[in-house]
């Protein structure tokens, strides 16, 4: 026990005034002598017995009434790790993550979130060192807030609002300790005051801890688990035309303990609802929802999965764009100025009502054509002869797709296969192992097909349907080439030999590579009714890359290479209107745009004369899981911080915290405790002093 007042314990001299007073009173008695009468005696003995025990009884209560308002003015306290007047550096960390709008009993969670840290904050006494951050910009040293006045913080606290972007409890406490080792008080606390999401707990990275340094969890109420949420969104067409008919994949997560239906499913489209679904949907499960839609025009398309209202706000949402093609311009690099395979399976009608423009030109005369406006370039020939008789041919095309063209390579003939070699090499997709040189009676057959693979979306509607379609269409390879892919290449059909059509991005552009020839001494394939399905949809996939949306979450940092060239400046249009500048680094020949601070939900424009790329920005999915963790969980992960054992504290975030916070820190007052004794002894002093003797 320690004493916040201790020279007020001389008061305890006090204490023997009563007994002092009663010496004082006591009298010698004289005696009287009386005639023989014994009941008289009797009586006598037995009342001043009474007497003595009453007056004893009034001494001990008043000697222990005095003690026991003593001991209270002088505040007896059950010692706790800090003096009264320690030196505190001291880190409040708010939680304002996306999963603080729920509502629980109480309102708004992060409302209560504020309440508390303010509250933490008020009690810290002027001159010790406080600091304020968000879990939001954890990793921005300038949204840290310092003052050795740390009332003065509950002002921007009051202002903030919840953020869109997720930030991490690792990462909060982290900075929080960079902040404290920088100061040069001793104690060293950090208060970390939030809803506990489960999902924050989990495998922190081990960092320096000093070894007084003690952290404060400080839990809110109970969030309720009823969260429906818009968790992806993808279009199931890798490649959108205009007119013609396409489907969106919308995952809808049940995070709710309970089943839900009647769950209304919504898509727009630039801002109008086309299509709506209705589904219902287990407790703790995911719903993959279909909805069908068309593109009127060519060109970005803004497009928005909706669901009805529920607890986190930022998740019933899930933004996405996509790039409409009406048209496309197809350079043929052949020997065969005829009607090949490639021009007929370009020129097929298919399901699409995209124009698709061919020209051929013959392998010399490529490098002296002009690709302007040129969307995809199919080399089914190359220049013949020796390797590097080809190399003005391999640098433009490499040099076409890196800047954001489409390029499908079909294998040669063997006089040149040298130039086909080359242009592998350049473009770092794959080296030739072997040539393949079989017969009629000696060949290959695809044996794989990756059906899941966003190229086949929409061909195979299952793979046990791509392993069907495989048998039925037996394609026969006479001759080709085996090839050692890149490991950033990725194989679509292969053979017992190696890949038969592989897929890479090159630059900002794509490829495709098919290790057979376009002839029927090569293969079968150009035969096979399979066979203008995969070039249509090589051609439409690599010419839609460069215009590829991106999506991230909110407060990612994204990257636009732009290899066009002449860009000086672009301009970044927000969701809501506003228009930011933003200047590229010019990095061997391609502008590259860094886009930050991108916290808005909704679909960011970047332009310069014409629209470059449009980005969509979601909540991390991890939001919108509101279990808790539990004390034990919180424990674990406070140890795998750094935090010894005996430091780490967990409190309920309520109007009780504080007080709470104040006894684990200096210990618990026994003030009111010897008040009341005190208060008790002379109300029994009171009774005792009347209590009859006679």
């Amino acid at each position: 026990m320690t004493f916040l007042n201790p020279l007020i314990l001389f008061g305890l001299i006090a204490a023997g005034i009563p007994i002092l007073i009663h010496l004082l009173q006591l009298k010698k008695l004289r005696s009287v002598e009386f005639s023989s009468i014994r009941f008289l005696k009797e009586i006598q003995h037995a009342s001043a017995r009474r007497v003595r025990l009453r007056d004893y009884l009034l001494l001990l209560l008043r000697t222990l009434a005095i003690a026991a308002l003593v001991m209270a003015f002088s505040r007896p306290a059950i010692k706790g790790f800090l003096g009264a007047n320690t030196k505190t550096a001291s880190v409040v960390i708010a939680d304002d993550s996306p999963s603080t709008t729920a509502r629980n009993e109480y309102g708004e969670i992060y409302s209560q979130i504020k309440s508390v840290a303010a509250s933490i904050l008020n009690s810290l006494r002027a001159g010790n060192s406080a600091s304020l951050l968000f879990t939001s910009k954890a990793g921005d040293t300038a949204g840290v807030a310092s003052t050795v006045d740390p009332a003065s913080l509950s002002n921007r606290l009051s202002r903030s609002e919840p953020s869109t972007v997720r930030g991490s409890y690792s990462a909060a406490i982290r900075a929080a300790l960079r902040i404290l080792a920088a100061s040069g008080y001793a104690n060293k606390e950090v208060y970390l005051v939030g809803d506990m999401q489960r999902s924050e707990f989990r495998n922190p990275a081990a960092t320096d801890v000093p070894p007084n340094g003690r952290i404060f969890f400080l839990r809110t109420e109970e969030s309720p688990n009823d969260n429906l949420s818009v968790s992806a969104v993808k279009l199931l067409n890798p490649v959108v035309e205009v007119n013609s008919p396409s489907q969106a994949e919308a995952t809808v997560t049940n995070n709710d303990g309970s089943d839900k239906s009647g769950v209304v499913v919504s898509l727009f489209l630039d801002g109008r609802k086309v299509a709506q679904s209705v589904i219902d949907i287990a407790a703790g499960t995911s719903r993959a929802v279909r909805l069908a839609f068309s593109a009127a025009s060519s060109g970005f398309h803004q497009g928005m999965v909706q669901i009805d209202d529920n607890s986190v706000q930022g998740d019933n949402k899930f933004f996405f764009s996509f790039y409409a093609i009406r048209k496309l311009n197809v350079l043929i690099v052949s020997a065969s100025q005829g009607s090949d395979y490639v021009l007929s399976a370009a020129r097929a009608v298919m399901d699409t009502s995209t124009v698709i423009d061919t020209r051929v030109v013959a392998p010399a005369r490529f490098v002296y054509s002009n690709l302007t406006g040129v969307d995809v370039v199919v080399a089914e020939s190359y220049p013949s002869g020796q390797s590097g008789d080809g190399q003005g041919f391999d640098a433009k095309l490499e040099r076409f797709v890196d800047r954001g063209g489409g390029a499908i390579l079909f294998t040669p003939h063997p006089d040149e296969i040298n130039s086909f070699i080359d242009l592998l090499g350049a473009m770092k997709i794959g080296s030739v192992t072997r040539l393949l040189s079989g017969s009629r009676d000696a060949f290959m057959s695809v044996e794989h097909i990756d059906a899941a693979d966003d190229f086949f979306s929409g061909i195979f509607s299952t793979n046990e349907s791509a392993d069907q379609l495989k048998r039925q269409l037996v394609t026969k390879i006479y001759r080709g080439a085996v090839i050692q892919p890149n490991p950033f290449a990725h194989v679509l059909m292969s053979t017992s030999a190696g890949p038969f059509l592989m897929s890479r991005e090159v630059g900002t552009g794509f490829a495709f590579v098919v290790a057979s020839g376009v002839d029927t001494s090569s293969s079968n394939f150009p035969l096979s009714p399979f066979f203008p399905v995969v070039v249509q949809r090589a051609l439409f996939y690599s010419a839609a890359v460069k215009y590829r949306p991106f999506q991230i979450y909110a407060g990612q940092t994204a990257e636009y290479r732009y290899s066009g060239g002449g860009i000086k400046n672009a301009t970044l249009i927000s969701p809501a209107g506003n228009r930011t500048d933003v200047l590229p680094e010019y990095v061997a020949g391609t502008a590259r745009f860094t886009l930050r601070n991108l916290d808005r939900l909704g679909t960011y424009t970047l332009t310069s004369s014409d629209t470059l790329c449009e980005l969509s920005v979601n909540l991390d999915p991890e939001e919108s899981d509101l279990a808790q963790a539990s004390n034990s969980q919180i424990k674990t992960f406070a140890g795998k911080l750094g935090f010894a054992e005996k430091n780490v504290f967990i409190v309920g975030a309520d109007k009780n915290s504080v007080s709470t916070i104040d006894r684990l820190r200096l210990g618990k007052d026994l003030s009111s405790f010897f008040a009341g004794a005190a208060l008790l002894f002379l109300v029994a002093e009171i009774f005792v002093s009347r209590m009859k003797t006679v």
